[in-house]
């Protein structure tokens, strides 16, 4: 699994409050779908969006172009220069329209602040053609990038035309990993600034400076950075029906979350807990082996999801990569735990009315625990989730790391009896609208099988994908007919 790794390095971070900033995002100048605006001739120009003053572009003669344009071009094809004025992630960060910019060194290329303030930050991203100069190469260039080359973005500030000491600089690219989609960068250690200023470079320079295109797009300056969803379509499952387990301890990525997974090697094999990606799509258990299975079959949305399990050393928690309020996300039983507390199994009794299951949520912000919990009801009062369910989680307020924990009625002198598993999709997510909440599974019947002399108790249960009630060693269609 190839991740393309970024990095913002900072000399300074201000302890200054952020103003009331108006974003960025360009959707008020009304341009058209794929197009860009006309340059402005041998003149300065600033256009206005949120609280910002962006420089427009400059030309001389209608051939050297230098500055902003606002673009919204949404394919990513290039056939060469005149396709500059798109984006590689292929349109907008959010909305229509976004900036792309070309910084050179010869021209005035800013952004003045309404006023002065601390900026949170803005997302970037390559253009079609530095990302095709740096992928296959072109004859100012040379050769494709290898693993030595690089291109970098600086970011600097001033306040009343004086340069603060801070910068940030933001590689587009190192190596190989050339940043295709959009990025957050951090503005804050800029400090209180009322204008930025652009500048590039990198590894491929010539006589005359810079050969690697000095272009690059940005969008919704001055944003805070924004919560991308756990959907874990973006983490590779090798094969079909399967699980991603590591080679060793250690996270894996998913929109702006990092999940831990512990790896336990020992002479009776290798173990793995804590999060347990996987794309399993039936809810068939026949043994501990297809314990990485939701309820009802595969995942909320999509193809992936996680099957989560306790680990032994405490691995096995979600950090985030940048602090947060979490809106929630998605919760489901597994096959494992259905079938243990609907039949009981060699470690767990049968549920009963009176038993339960719970996931205990809690959180942190910089190591120190929020006062707040979320505890959801796996099973209770003779009731199971069988179906993908939304736990809120924003009550846990801002933070950057959650953990959970999971606790049962029925306990041995090992400790919990019922497997300790469950399963989660869509890390992040806010509510969907209109959505309603899916009633649980009843654990048992308390009426008679047609074809049976007396009244007994019996459970309901998924096998093979059907449901059927299951009665001492019989096993009956919902009609009542044995199988």
């Amino acid at each position: 699994m190839k991740k393309v790794l970024l990095f913002a390095a900072a000399a300074l971070m201000s302890t200054a409050m952020y103003a009331d900033l108006q974003v960025a995002d360009f959707e008020n100048t009304n341009l058209a779908p794929e197009s860009e605006f006309s340059f402005n001739v041998d003149t300065v120009v600033y256009f206005e969006s949120g609280s910002f003053k962006v420089q427009e572009t400059v030309a001389y003669g209608g051939s050297y172009v230098s500055g902003a344009v606002v673009s919204s071009h949404t394919d990513t094809e290039f056939a060469g220069y005149q396709d500059a004025n798109k984006s590689i992630a292929g349109g907008a960060f959010e909305g229509q329209n976004y900036v792309v910019w070309y910084a050179d060194s010869w021209t005035p290329n800013s952004v003045k602040l309404d006023e002065a303030a601390v900026i949170p930050g803005m997302y970037v991203c390559n253009n079609v053609y530095a990302y095709s100069s740096m992928v296959n190469g072109d004859s100012f260039a040379g050769d494709p990038f290898g693993e030595e080359d690089w291109f970098l973005l600086t970011i600097n500030g001033s306040r009343e035309g004086v340069a603060v000491d801070a910068k940030v600089d933001f590689y587009l690219a190192k190596g190989k990993d050339i940043l295709k989609e959009w990025a957050y960068v951090d503005l804050t250690p800029l400090g209180e600034i009322d204008e930025l200023t652009f500048s590039m470079s990198g590894s491929r320079t010539g006589d005359y400076g810079l050969n690697t295109p000095s272009y690059f797009c940005f969008d919704n300056l001055g944003a805070k950075e924004k919560l991308q969803v756990a959907t874990f379509e973006d983490v590779e499952i090798a094969e079909a029906e399967s699980v991603l387990h590591l080679t060793e301890t250690g996270t894996i990525k998913s929109g702006c979350f990092l999940f831990t997974q512990e790896v336990s090697v020992s002479d009776w094999g290798t173990y793995y807990y804590g999060n347990l990606p996987t794309n399993k799509s039936d809810n068939t258990f026949e043994s501990y082996l297809d314990a990485e299975k939701s309820a009802s079959g595969g995942a909320y949305e999509g193809k992936n999801f996680v099957v989560w399990t306790a680990s032994y050393i405490g691995v096995d928690g979600v950090a985030l990569d940048h602090a947060a309020v979490v809106p929630g996300f998605f919760i489901n039983n597994t096959a494992y735990d259905v079938n243990s507390m609907t039949q009981g199994d060699s470690f767990a009794k049968k549920f009963g009315k009176d038993d339960w299951f719970k996931l205990t949520i809690t959180a942190s912000l910089e190591g120190v625990d929020v006062n707040t919990q979320v505890v959801v009801d796996l099973a209770a009062d003779g009731k199971y989730i069988n179906e993908w369910t939304y736990v809120d989680l924003s009550v846990l307020g801002e933070v950057d790391a959650i953990k959970f924990a999971l606790t049962s009625s029925d306990n041995g002198d090992f400790g919990m009896n019922t497997p300790a598993y469950f399963a989660l999709d869509n890390f992040g997510a806010v509510i969907p609208e209109g959505y309603v909440a899916p009633e649980m599974a009843e654990f048992g019947l308390d009426e008679a099988i047609d074809n049976t002399n007396t009244a007994v108790k019996a459970v309901k249960v998924i096998r093979n994908g059907q449901v059927v009630i299951v009665r001492g060693n019989k096993t009956f269609n919902v009609l009542g007919a044995e199988l």
